[in-house]
């Protein structure tokens, strides 16, 4: 099963074996079937943030898309999202904000799913993810459920325990999130700004979302772009000409391309400001050890 439909860059090659789970019922089924046959196991979201090797991805991959949500409003004096992990997120905040229900509205424009926004602590214009959760399920292959608090997935800028797998082979099931009572104007009159901020600074072009993570006091398009690649390309994929942490598929890129633009500027910058930007796009599947080096990190060389 080609993974490329499955993340907002479409590219990338094939999972060796690929289970579309509607339920936490095929979610365990799946980790049950990798425990099983003793192969690796991924779980994947709305794939925003990833870069699928053209090799493909070794083992199982689970794609949640079990996507049932409730409104609960008399719990702990406020109103709570429970939402299954595949709930499209974007989709969720703005119909609750036209509810009348608040605190998710910078995640009105975010794209993937509720289950990928708390592993990757996503967020965007001054709200994220750790700010408004309560709690997640989680699920591993002997049917255990735990329920962790935000405390306790050691939480950090687009970063959990959960990103770096330090828990094992386990999936998010379910996610709780705390939201505010507001009215739809003022909640729907938010996400309308925002997606108006969005439409001024961001592509509208298929992406992965912002490539790099900000460095400490910079800006990481700013930093592109002043190393002169604003517009740059190899083969299909394109450093956006509207915000240059951006890298776009207008249509025929391929992670091969992608990952060479990432390289170009890193390497750009580098050269030119002494900045070593830190990818926030994962290289997922069949990468080699050296690729996976390349992006991380350059040595300290003198520069003499």
């Amino acid at each position: 099963m080609s993974l490329a439909p499955f993340t907002s860059l479409r590219v990338g090659g094939q999972a060796d074996f690929f289970v579309l789970a509607q339920s936490g019922q095929e979610l365990l089924d799946g980790l049950r079937w990798a425990r099983d046959h003793a192969v690796a196991v991924r779980l994947i979201g709305g794939g925003s943030n990833l870069l699928v090797a053209e090799a493909g991805v070794e083992g199982l991959v689970i794609k949640a898309a079990n996507s049932r949500f409730t409104i609960n409003e008399d719990r702990l004096g406020e109103p709570v999202l429970e939402a299954e992990a595949g709930t499209n997120l974007a989709r969720v905040a703005r119909r609750l904000a036209k509810q009348g229900f608040g605190g998710l509205e910078w995640a009105a424009n975010v794209p993937g799913t509720v289950g990928g926004a708390a592993v990757n602590n996503a967020g965007a214009f001054g709200g994220e993810t750790a700010a408004c959760l309560l709690a997640v399920t989680l699920l591993d292959a002997s049917g255990q459920r735990e329920r962790l608090s935000a405390d306790e997935l050691g939480y950090a800028y687009r970063a959990s325990v959960l990103k770096g797998r330090e828990r094992g082979d386990i999936a998010v099931e379910r996610v709780e999130l705390r939201l505010t009572v507001s009215t739809p104007a003022q909640a729907d009159g938010r996400v309308k700004q925002f997606n108006a901020q969005r439409m001024r600074s961001q592509p509208r072009i298929l992406s992965a979302g912002s490539v790099f993570a900000n460095p400490d006091g910079s800006f990481a398009g700013k930093l592109i772009e002043a190393a002169g690649l604003k517009r740059a390309s190899v083969g299909g994929a394109e450093i956006s000409d509207q915000h240059a942490n951006f890298i776009v598929n207008p249509g025929g890129a391929t992670a091969r391309d992608v990952f060479t633009l990432m390289r170009q500027a890193q390497d750009a910058v580098y050269d030119s400001a002494g900045v070593w930007l830190r990818p926030e796009i994962e290289l997922f599947g069949r990468w080699s050890p050296a690729e996976q080096q390349a992006l991380r990190g350059r040595p300290v060389l003198s520069r003499g």
